[in-house]
């Protein structure tokens, strides 16, 4: 029988990690082909057990490749910008996107190196926590990842993303935050002046496109797709998550959206909303928009199908029945 693989020194207590940062470890390279480890690609081993991540990995590259910076989609997933289903989630079929000076032959499934000319202000650090330790020590290690900025990610991910998806991940960034959801930050990621500084380079065209219709308020992706799609049905354009102001003066809740000139209010009711205390506050907000004269519209997903066809009718057909003429 096999013996067993010796521990790998405490030296050495990433999931993902470089054959130079084995090497310098004191492990040798017989070690690296025993059963514990899988080889990534040349250079890059990891412990098996536990799935590879982009964070794991990305940290390795910028542990060992000192001016690499995570650019991209692989950027925009680690800062947490939300991204079209397809493009969300990570796995070792999808390449982590990495940007260092003069570029590196050898790209692959797993890294595609680039040679983008990134400045330090377009640059920030985050801190990749591992899960676990693979030593004794009871506290997890931690290194510093490298990403392009929010704004510097947004103008690069023009080359992958249309027109809508582009949108919503600049109302993602320039919403102010909710404290009730979101607490210690007062802020926005970034302020429209600063999307408008980078709509530069090959794709400024999109970018700008893309500007003009971002707005501060929207709260999730589907509130960005249907602002959108009312608009380009011809509807007025809606207030987002302004409050409500009934004929008395007082303001109610923050409706999704709203037509003030013709008291129609809209709330597009997400997974949350089938939450037994959300139900009920649902139906106390409707009360309230019925008691101020309003006609509150609930939508949920079946409505956002087919370019968002029914969610288009039943606004405008409430739109004209309270005097609205296109």
């Amino acid at each position: 029988m096999p013996r067993p693989p010796d521990p790998l020194p405490s030296a050495l207590p990433w999931q993902v990690f470089t054959s130079a940062e084995a090497r310098n470890a004191g492990v040798s390279s017989d070690r690296l082909k025993r059963g514990d480890l899988t080889r990534l690609r040349r250079g890059l081993q990891a412990r098996k057990g536990d799935p590879v991540t982009e964070a794991s990995l990305a940290a390795a590259i910028c542990r060992h490749e000192g001016p690499a910076v995570v650019v991209g989609l692989s950027a925009a997933r680690l800062l947490g910008m939300p991204l079209p289903r397809l493009l969300e989630s990570w796995s070792l079929r999808t390449p982590l996107h990495v940007s260092i000076p003069g570029g590196r032959n050898g790209s692959d499934r797993v890294i595609r190196w680039h040679d983008f000319a990134i400045t330090p202000e377009e640059t920030q650090r985050l801190t990749y926590r591992q899960r676990r330790s693979y030593t004794s020590s009871a506290t997890a290690p931690r290194s510093t990842l490298r990403v392009t900025n929010r704004a510097r990610t947004w103008r690069d991910l023009a080359q992958n993303l249309p027109h809508v998806p582009l949108v919503t991940v600049g109302d993602h960034l320039v919403r102010t935050p909710r404290p009730d959801f979101e607490p210690g930050r007062e802020l926005p990621w970034c302020t429209l002046e600063e999307l408008r500084a980078v709509c530069t380079g090959r794709h400024a065209q999109a970018l700008r496109r893309a500007l003009a219709d971002i707005r501060i308020g929207s709260d999730s992706p589907m509130e960005t797709l249907l602002r959108l799609a009312f608009i380009e049905a011809g509807l007025p354009e809606p207030l987002i998550n302004k409050p409500l102001i009934g004929a008395d003066g007082r303001a109610r809740h923050d409706p999704d959206f709203q037509w003030p000139q013709y008291r129609v209010c809209v709330e597009y009711e997400g997974a949350s909303h089938k939450e037994n205390d959300q139900v009920k506050r649902d139906i106390r907000r409707a009360r309230q928009v019925k008691s101020a004269g309003w006609a509150e519209i609930r939508l949920y997903e079946e409505d956002t199908r087919r370019n968002c066809a029914q969610a288009i009718r039943l606004v405008r057909d409430e739109l004209r029945e309270r005097g609205w003429r296109p």
